[in-house]
């Protein structure tokens, strides 16, 4: 089983940010802000859908990041 983390990040001064920030906190993204940018985490939403659902609303993917880490869980045998 592996178990994955989307984060996207968005300069929290860019003109379109706080849109781009709804727009992922109504797909089940939790938001919070970091050294001056607006990080978006999902334990549930793949990149590909977010990246799709980005789109679909008029954003460029320049205007964010899509970062994506992995985990592997061992279960028992």
């Amino acid at each position: 089983m592996v178990d994955h983390l989307t984060r996207i990040t968005v300069d929290a001064d860019g003109a379109r940010a706080a849109g781009l920030a709804e727009a992922l906190v109504a797909r089940g993204f939790t938001l919070r802000e970091a050294h001056g940018r607006l990080v978006a985490d999902s334990t549930t939403v793949e990149s590909r859908e977010a990246k799709d659902h980005l789109r679909a609303l008029g954003y460029a993917d320049q205007e964010y990041r899509v970062h994506v880490e992995y985990a592997r869980r061992w279960g028992f045998l």
